[in-house]
């Protein structure tokens, strides 16, 4: 069951559990819209958590081992549907809160980012954009989402780096919100979605479509182009993942 769900006093808390990294595969990604196509209808869900279903991992982003297998349509097919997936996330007319509890990695950072709110644990985490290690080049769309969060100097560092951001150094250049003791950090993101929750529910969707509809719309449209138009599907055939062995 890649996606765990759970109420909280108006909060739906959504675990990716999907062993053992959390990882995004087509699976994910259906249940997932599934589950926000009902929060999306039940005015008594007023807002959403997203966690990682214990271990190491909030999640290691794709899964890569699932997508060296795709043929070249069919892997152009899944990554249409991962990055209209962080469209929706993106501009979801309802608040939704990261419980950042392990590692997040590449496309799940970006996913992280596409949230309203990031608690992350203080300890034993870390958010990086490994992608110039793995060998992989990131669609122009995603990039411009992370520029709209952390600005363009970090996000240019962050990708030429690969750097391992600890939740301190997180903390500082804007990738996640607040830090919290890791036992605490899903509680914290439920108070925080709590809150953003008592919103007036049509003014919170307008103002969020605002401040990020632009983004998103050079975000959705630059990624479908460069799927179609430029995505080298041999990367992901002959990409490095050493790199994520180093993680503690």
């Amino acid at each position: 069951m890649p996606i765990k769900m759970e109420t909280r006093n108006g909060v739906m808390i959504l675990a990716m559990d999907n062993s053992p990294e959390n990882a995004f595969n087509m699976e994910m990604i259906q249940q997932f819209n599934a589950v926000l196509d009902k929060v999306e209808a039940d005015d008594a869900v007023r807002a959403v958590v997203v966690t990682g279903a214990g271990g190491q991992f909030f999640s290691s982003g794709m899964d890569l081992q699932y997508v060296m297998k795709l043929d070249a349509d069919a892997m152009k097919e899944f990554f249409k549907k991962l990055f209209t997936f962080f469209h929706r996330a993106f501009v979801f007319p309802k608040p939704m809160v990261a419980a950042i509890n392990g590692h997040v990695v590449a496309s799940a950072l970006a996913f992280s980012m596409c949230l309203d709110y990031r608690v992350m644990q203080k300890e034993k985490a870390v958010c990086t954009f490994p992608e110039i290690d793995v060998s992989i080049i990131p669609p122009t769309g995603c990039l411009a989402m992370v520029k709209y969060v952390i600005g363009e100097r970090m996000t240019d560092l962050a990708f030429l780096s690969g750097r391992k951001f600890d939740g301190s150094a997180a903390l500082a250049v804007g990738m996640v919100d607040e830090l919290a003791e890791s036992k605490s950090v899903i509680d914290r993101a439920v108070a925080v979605a709590t809150e953003l929750g008592a919103k007036k529910p049509r003014l919170f969707a307008d103002y969020k479509r605002r401040f990020r509809g632009e983004t998103a719309d050079c975000m959705l449209a630059e990624d479908i182009r460069y799927i179609e138009e430029e995505l080298d599907v041999t990367m992901f055939q002959n990409c490095d993942l050493s790199c994520l062995k180093s993680l503690p």
